[in-house]
C-alpha cells in the first residue's frame, strides 16, 4: 500500500462462497483489473529442492503395468473380521491366534478390525462379485496392519500388492479360441508377476521362484518368490478348503500377494540398454528329457551357464509327457538364439555352443538331449 492510498472495505455477497479470505479478494480485484496490469515480482528466496516420492512413483507404475496386463484396479475395505482371517487356514486343526488392531466403536460387526492380509479383502470382494459375473481379473495396492511389528504404539503398515484371477482366461466372445475359454491357472498368474518384474527393470535371474507345496492357504501348486535375495511374496492356486470357507464356487482361484518395498528401485539405478548387433542371429530348438521333479528354472539356468556370451535368448515353448518318454519324465523344448556382436557365427561355432549347453544340462540336471 502506498502512502496516502485510500483503503477500500469490501463485503462479499452471499452467493460468492468462493471468497473466504483476503487472498481471494485480491485475486478478484486482479481478475477485474486484468492480470496483464499486475506487476511481476520475483521470489525473495530460493525454491525448495524437489524430492522424489519413490513409493508413489512405484505404485503408479505398478498400476499401469497390471492394467496393461488386463487387470482391473480395485480398492477394497481395510476393515474385516478375525473370523475371515481364520478362513485362510487351509490345513486341518485350529488356526493360530493373531493380534489385530480393533475398532472401539465399529459401524458393523463385519468391519471391526484392520486387515493383516490383502488376500482377505480380495476374497471378500471375490465372493461378493462372483454373484454377477463368472470372470474376475483384478489387483489391489494397499496396506496391511500388524501390531506385533510396530513400535508399541502404532502398528507396522506394510504396503503390498494382491492379484486375484478366476474364470475364463479371456472375456468370452465370438472369436475366442479354445485356450481363451480355459480358466486361469497358476502359470497365468506367474506370467503376470514375471511381466511386472520385467517392466519394473529387474533382470530375469534376479527373481527366484521356489515351490511351496505345504503352504497354509494354497494348494500344492504354489510358489514363493524372492527378489535379489529378499522375500517378495507368495503366489498359487487357492486351497479348496479356503475356497469353500469363503463361499466361493467350485472353480480355480489364483492369488498372489507381494511386498511393495523390494520393488522400489533407487533413482540412481538406471537400466542399461543392451547393444544391438549388426550380425544376424542363429535360432535353433533344443529339447531335453528330464525327470519330473526337475524344474524348468534349473534347465534354464544350465542352458544359460553353458551358452556363454553368444547365447542371447532362451524361450521355453513346449512341455511334453507321454510316449515314447519313460514314466516319470518330461520333455522341455527350448528355442535358443545365438548372436555375436563382432562377426557371423559359423557352423563350427554353433556346434561348440550346443555341445557346451548339452554338457551343462547333463551335469546339472541329469537331462538328455532328445533326438
Amino acid at each position: 500500500r502506498a502512502n496516502g492510498e485510500p483503503l477500500l472495505e469490501a463485503v462479499a455477497p452471499w452467493h460468492r462462497l468462493d471468497i473466504a479470505m483476503p487472498a481471494d479478494l485480491t485475486e478478484e480485484v486482479a481478475r477485474i483489473v486484468g492480470y496483464d496490469q499486475v506487476g511481476v515480482t520475483l521470489l525473495d528466496t530460493v525454491l525448495p529442492p524437489q524430492r522424489r516420492n519413490l513409493i508413489l512413483e512405484t505404485e503408479e507404475k505398478i498400476r499401469d503395468i497390471l492394467m496393461a496386463c488386463g487387470l482391473q484396479d480395485t480398492i477394497n475395505y481395510a476393515l474385516t473380521t478375525p473370523e475371515n482371517h481364520a478362513k485362510l487356514w487351509g490345513r486341518s486343526g485350529e488356526p493360530p491366534a493373531l493380534p489385530f488392531i480393533e475398532l472401539a466403536n465399529p459401524l458393523t460387526p463385519e468391519r471391526r478390525v484392520l486387515r493383516r492380509e490383502l488376500m482377505v479383502s480380495a476374497l471378500e470382494n471375490l465372493a461378493y462379485n462372483l454373484r454377477f459375473t463368472d470372470r474376475i481379473a483384478a489387483f489391489e495396492i494397499g496396506r496391511v496392519y500388524r501390531p506385533e511389528d510396530g513400535d508399541g504404539l502404532l502398528p507396522d503398515e506394510d504396503r503390498r500388492i494382491c492379484i486375484v484371477l478366476t474364470g475364463p482366461r479371456a472375456p468370452v466372445n465370438f472369436h475366442a479360441s479354445e485356450s481363451d475359454r480355459e480358466d486361469f491357472d497358476f502359470f497365468d498368474l506367474k506370467g503376470m508377476v514375471e511381466t511386472l518384474l520385467a517392466r519394473l527393470g529387474f533382470a530375469p535371474d534376479e527373481a527366484v521362484f521356489s515351490a511351496e507345496p505345504e503352504s497354509v492357504s494354497f494348494s500344492p501348486r504354489c510358489a514363493t518368490v524372492s527378489l535379489g535375495g529378499r522375500s517378495l511374496g507368495i503366489l498359487g492356486e487357492l486351497h479348496p478348503r479356503v475356497r469353500r470357507a469363503f463361499g466361493l464356487p467350485d472353480r480355480r482361484v489364483c492369488l498372489a500377494e507381494l511386498h511393495l518395498e523390494p520393488l522400489l528401485r533407487p533413482s540412481w539405478r538406471v537400466s542399461q540398454m543392451p547393444p544391438i548387433s549388426s550380425y544376424p542371429p542363429v535360432v535353433e530348438d533344443l529339447a531335453f528329457v528330464v525327470a519330473e521333479e526337475v524344474t524348468q528354472r534349473r534347465v534354464w539356468d544350465a542352458i544359460r551357464a553353458g551358452g556363454g556370451d553368444y547365447l542371447v535368448d532362451i524361450e521355453l515353448f513346449d512341455i511334453y509327457r507321454g510316449e515314447p518318454l519313460p514314466p516319470g519324465h518330461k520333455s522341455l523344448a527350448y528355442r535358443v538364439t545365438y548372436q555375436s556382436h563382432e562377426r557371423n557365427l559359423s557352423r563350427a561355432d554353433i556346434n561348440r555352443i550346443r555341445a557346451r549347453i548339452v554338457e551343462a544340462v547333463e551335469e546339472q540336471t541329469g537331462g538328455q538331449l532328445r533326438a
